[in-house]
């Protein structure tokens, strides 16, 4: 249920900023199992200790399949922790970037805006317009904040500065990708290594009955696209060229990766698991929810997802069938090697309007700093001790009431607000048995030798900014269009060769390099 407060938003009337982002949306229109550190009194003082509880208005990411209500146990003991009245405005994570435009736009904020991506054209322009507080020089009086990985606050700098707080995720064991392993066991297969391996799994695993029912009813491959890129696909694509993001450092420049020929490989590998109808056929119109439920529903063998669903997937998939095993890959070999994903650590970040009074501001701050101590980040984590969880051989274990309150749902929702950093977070999920905890977390520390970070991550070119949401739909429409075969791939080629040469992207590629200069001096 979602709820909406309107009277506990700000509202901001900044004409330069509108003059700025108007034209950006025209074009742009296209937990861990445990942590450790002690807890420090932000600034000297918790908002415990004003006495009036403060009313702060949040706008959230839901990832979970209801909002959490006001009245749930949990979050009302968050409140009473931090004397604070909360009220949440819930947005589903589907339609999390078209409602966050539009509360941008319009410039109805709650006092702590969620925005998910750091660096999108209309968030870098109200940033460095004056819409949002500048935080760098308060960082250092919140111990917890302050505690946070430097490289973290360093990749959701923008212009140099901090205007949000970072919403933290392990800097390794992210995105890869899952294989029912049991289904591999089933049909005789080995856990594939190679781009090779995996599509002749994902062949068998659409072919060769693999749910064993008799019917032809299950596909290799499942998963989503977005508009500005592959999505859940975007693994392929990594693989192949070598390099995570739309950029890889070849001789001292930043060349984009659609220039690679890894990069036409990808489509080839994707266009021929359409054709023989290993990939499922809708993938380019399907929702991300759509994909993650027929993988969870029995009925695709292979997905592209963060590490820490693993045991979300496989507790689904035993309902179906008690054996069953959602493997996530340590990495997969291309053509230049190894390759895994290394993040940013950064998944988006919450930011403050300039209307909030610096008083509040401040109380804001240590409010936030409090949902990152290790006492909020354990309950939002696993619920109430003793209640939602039991300690059982130094390993928190989920307990039936936590069921029965749907603990793993209510806490999807609130990680997405209050979260401690955890090198090991994407290797815990609510519930999750030791045994597989533990194989997560071998999987995170086995890609930290040779996982590779976005290198284009905090480069900000202003053609970009204004072009570049555009471009990049038109860059990913050609290449469903080829998957599809709506398109010939010599068309691709063609396609590039005309980039190659386009002044705009042209100008892209100068002011990224000179951001990369620059950052790197």
């Amino acid at each position: 249920m979602k709820r909406y407060h309107s009277n506990m938003h700000q509202k901001i009337a900044f004409t330069c900023a509108a003059a700025l982002v108007l034209p950006a949306l025209l074009t742009a229109c296209s937990g861990g199992a445990g942590s450790t550190g002690g807890d420090t009194k932000a600034g000297g003082a918790t908002n415990a200790d004003t006495g009036k509880p403060t009313e702060i208005s949040i706008f959230a990411n839901q990832q979970g399949a209801q909002a959490v209500d006001s009245s749930n146990e949990l979050l009302k003991e968050i409140e009473k922790k931090t004397n604070t009245k909360l009220s949440i405005t819930w947005v589903p994570f589907n339609s999390i970037k078209e409602k966050t435009k539009v509360a941008l736009a319009s410039g109805d904020l709650s006092d702590l805006t969620f925005v998910d991506n750091v660096y999108d054209s209309q968030v870098v322009q109200m940033a460095t317009s004056g819409a949002f507080w500048d935080l760098t020089p308060y960082i250092k009086d919140y111990p917890n904040l302050n505690a946070l990985p430097k490289e973290i606050w360093d990749n959701a700098k923008i212009d140099g500065k901090n205007f949000g707080v970072p919403r933290p995720r392990p800097l390794e064991g992210g995105w890869g990708v899952h294989v029912r392993k049991d289904w591999l066991d089933k049909l005789g297969l080995k856990v594939p290594e190679t781009m090779d391996d995996i599509y002749a799994a994902a062949k068998a695993f659409t072919e060769k009955d693999p749910d064993g029912n008799g019917k032809a009813d299950t596909f290799g491959l499942t998963g989503n696209v977005d508009a500005d890129g592959m999505g859940a696909y975007g693994w392929v694509e990594n693989v192949f060229v070598g390099a995570s993001g739309k950029w890889k450092l070849k001789d001292g420049q930043l060349v984009p990766v659609i220039y690679e020929p890894g990069q036409k490989q990808a489509l080839e590998w994707l266009k021929k698991a359409y054709d023989e109808k290993v990939l499922v056929p809708d993938f380019a119109v399907m929702k991300s929810t759509q994909a993650r439920e027929q993988y969870m529903a029995n009925k695709a063998g292979i997905f592209g997802s963060a590490l820490n669903p693993q045991w979300l997937y496989t507790d689904a998939l035993r309902k179906i069938d008690p054996q069953a095993d959602s493997y996530p890959l340590t990495y997969v070999t291309g053509p230049e090697g190894k390759f895994a994903g290394k993040d940013s650590g950064v998944f988006g970040m919450f930011v403050i309007p300039k209307t909030v009074s610096e008083a509040k501001l401040k109380k804001i701050l240590t409010f936030v700093d409090q949902g990152n101590s290790e006492e909020i980040s354990t309950m939002t984590q696993f619920g109430l001790a003793d209640k939602h969880y039991t300690i059982k051989d130094g390993f928190k274990v989920a307990t039936e009431q936590a069921k029965i309150d749907n603990i793993p749902d209510v806490t999807n929702n609130l990680l997405q607000i209050f979260q401690r950093y955890d090198k090991y977070q994407r290797a815990y999920y609510n519930g999750i048995p030791k045994e597989f905890y533990e194989r997560n977390k071998k999987i995170v520390d086995d890609r930290s030798s040779f996982s590779k970070p976005d290198i284009s991550t905090g480069l900000i070119s202003q053609t970009a900014l204004t072009l570049g949401p555009d471009l990049y739909k038109k860059i990913q429409d050609m290449k469903i269009k080829v998957i599809l075969g709506k398109e010939p791939m010599s068309a691709w080629d063609d396609y590039v060769a005309k980039l190659k040469t386009d002044p705009q992207f042209v100008k892209i590629i100068q002011e990224t390099n000179e951001a990369y200069k620059n950052k790197n001096k």
